[in-house]
Parts: structure tokens; C-alpha cells; sequence
């Protein structure tokens, strides 16, 4: 694969989709898992988890374009953008009967990509804003927008007081995450405050069964009861779990019950 350098337990490779070059950190398993972060973060966001989930799963840890190392055009950061590289980034790898994972932003992508279930056979959306097309937090995402070109230690601050539970380490890993991203990937949302997660055409074709994680309503979720519910009407083949007491980063916050929740999964909802 072009580009590639190892660090640690990570291999390191960037992939030409045709479009842009993604970068994405694999750990070497058995069953193939895709995990994509959310908004403003990067593959950094997984590190923790993939030591409870290789080598079960062979894992490709990916950087959404605009984010971590990938390239960062200046613009096409919808959520099509997104997923289109996701499908041929899965065709490009020679993926097969992969599990496909994404928290927040990435869960969206992960439900808006559409690939055949011997390519992709389950996916799992971790607390997702499945709002039906609205962003629900415009005036957060303006905030960021503004602080990550201001000195780092004012935007690990806000993070660290948005985000409940989160302590001055990782809000400062999230400032650099932010900060690395493109500004693209915010001005995007903001251009279609209405539309921007309009996928619920998508959510009604899936064939894949879909397990959806969602937070605790006190500590930052994103998935609300009502638009879970709905959710579960669109999909086909759809499982909701509430995890109580966990962040919006549920495999951070509660890391052995997320592998758990996802292992299970996997395991014994088989597509059809």
C-alpha cells in the first residue's frame, strides 16, 4: 500500500481514493473493523478501545478527509463527501463482511454509506445526531470555529467545560485535534443548518443490521429518545441500546462495555 510508515503497534498508510489521500492506522486481527471518529477529532480517538478489540478484529483506524492527516480540500465536506470515500476506501482495501463503525459525525457517515453486506455486514452508530437533517448545536460548533485559531489552552477549556467528564488531558488532545482539522468541516455544517443530516433515506436501505449506542441524556448524548425511536422506525434491521452513565464518546467513557456491546454484536446479528 502507497505511503505507508510504522510507529508502535500501528501501521500507518495513505490511501488515494481517486478524490483525496486518506490516512488511516491499522492494527493487525482477524475480522475486519473500519472505525470513524467524529467531527473535529481524528484516528487518535480509537487508540484506547483497540487494545481491548484487537486482535478479535483487524482494525482500520480512519482520518475523515479534512481531519488528522488526511488531505483537507477546500470544500465537499457533506456528509455524501464523507461516505463516498468510505466506499472506496472499503473497495480499495478488498474489504469483506467488514464491521463498520462510527461515533457521532462518523456514525452518520457510517449510515449514509451504501455497500453491499459480503463488503460490509454490520454497522454500529455510537450516539449519533440522527436529527432527520438539523444541527442541533450550531452555536457550539461556531464557538470552535473561532477558538481553534486563538491559543490552544482557551479552546481545551471550553471542550473540557462542553463536554461533562472530560478531563484537561483529553480536552487538550481534542483542542489538537481540532485545530488540525479543516476549517471546511465546520463552515459545511453551518452552510446547511437544516439539511446537513438529512439521511433517512439511507437509514431505510440499509440492509446491514445496525446496532445504535446512544449516551446518557446528563452527560453530552447526541441520539435523543425521540430521534432514536424514529431511527429504529426507518431501519430495517435496527437495535437500540441505551448505555447509562456514558459520555457522547461512549467508547471512552465506558470502554469495556462498548467492546462488550460491539463484540456481541458482531457476533450474532448476522445479515442476511
Amino acid at each position: 500500500m502507497p505511503g505507508t510508515r510504522t510507529a508502535s503497534r500501528y501501521q500507518h498508510h495513505y490511501v488515494d481514493t481517486g478524490d483525496v489521500r486518506l490516512h488511516l492506522a491499522e492494527v493487525p486481527g482477524d475480522r475486519p473493523m473500519l472505525m470513524l471518529h467524529g467531527i473535529g477529532m481524528d484516528w487518535r480517538v480509537w487508540q484506547a478501545i483497540s487494545r481491548r478489540l484487537a486482535p478479535a478484529f483487524h482494525l482500520y483506524l480512519v482520518d475523515l478527509r479534512g481531519h488528522g492527516e488526511s488531505d483537507k480540500p477546500a470544500s465537499g465536506y457533506s456528509v455524501g463527501h464523507y461516505a463516498a470515500d468510505v466506499e472506496e476506501l472499503v473497495v480499495r482495501l478488498g474489504l469483506r463482511e467488514a464491521v463498520l463503525v462510527g461515533s457521532s459525525l462518523g456514525a452518520v457517515v457510517a449510515a449514509a454509506t451504501e455497500l453491499p453486506v459480503d463488503m460490509v455486514s454490520h454497522k454500529i452508530l455510537v450516539d449519533p445526531p440522527l436529527t432527520s437533517g438539523p444541527v442541533a448545536d450550531p452555536d457550539t460548533l461556531r464557538t470552535i470555529l473561532d477558538l481553534k485559531h486563538r491559543p490552544s489552552d482557551q479552546l481545551a477549556a471550553f471542550l473540557a467545560q462542553s463536554n461533562p467528564g472530560v478531563g484537561q488531558f483529553l480536552a487538550g488532545m481534542m483542542a489538537e485535534m481540532w485545530r488540525a482539522s479543516a476549517d471546511g468541516v465546520i463552515e459545511a455544517a453551518l452552510a446547511d443548518l437544516q439539511g446537513y443530516f438529512a439521511i433517512d433515506s439511507a437509514l431505510e436501505a440499509t440492509e446491514q443490521p445496525v446496532l445504535l449506542l446512544q449516551a446518557d441524556r446528563d452527560r453530552g448524548q447526541s441520539l435523543s429518545d425521540g430521534n432514536a425511536e424514529r431511527a429504529l422506525r426507518l431501519l430495517p434491521r435496527g437495535t437500540l441500546v441505551h448505555v447509562p452513565g456514558s459520555g457522547h464518546a461512549i467508547h471512552a467513557t465506558n470502554p469495556a462495555e462498548f467492546a462488550r456491546l460491539i463484540t456481541d454484536f458482531a457476533d450474532t446479528a448476522k445479515a442476511v
